[in-house]
């Protein structure tokens, strides 16, 4: 099973967006119609998967273990093992991460034909997802602050 860290940096301290995180990941785990963009590796070849990303338990404060795969032809697609953590990074950033296992389908023949043939095409729809996801947070955090100065608008309107 291959191995895979990636990271993206966020502007936000990591107590801002811990929360943020598990509530992303809930969204994802309860959307029927959540899908990844797949680059196939070759032009400009690119396909829409449907997945199911399960969360496995033991959440923290600042990590998020889950799984990710295809909801359809589970046999032809890889599936993803691992955690979605954030990690301070200097005094007002975030790094967040994205560590586990992949596994590709049809053993060693899989393993050789998505590194020789698809050029790694595990690897890049996970960054995809980890992108995605440094969004969906990042919209959260908006959201939230939205939220409270509305809030706070309709207390002093009072």
């Amino acid at each position: 099973m291959p191995e895979i860290a990636i990271n993206s940096k966020l502007s936000s301290p990591q107590r801002t967006i811990a929360p943020r995180l598990l509530t992303v990941m809930r969204g994802y785990a309860e959307r029927a119609g959540f899908a990844l963009t797949v680059d196939l590796g070759f032009g400009r070849a690119a396909m829409s998967v449907p997945v199911r990303l399960e969360l496995t338990g033991g959440e923290s404060a600042t990590s998020v273990p889950f799984q990710l795969g295809s909801r359809e032809r589970t046999d032809w697609f890889p599936v993803f093992r691992g955690e979605a953590s954030v990690e301070e990074w200097g005094a007002l950033g975030s790094r967040l991460r994205l560590v586990g296992n992949y596994e590709v389908p049809l053993g060693a023949l899989g393993t050789m034909v998505n590194r020789r043939v698809l050029g790694g095409v595990a690897e890049r729809s996970l960054r995809v997802f980890l992108d995605g996801l440094r969004d969906d947070v990042r919209d959260e955090i908006h959201r939230s602050e939205a939220e409270i100065r509305q809030r706070e608008r309709q207390i002093r309107a009072m």
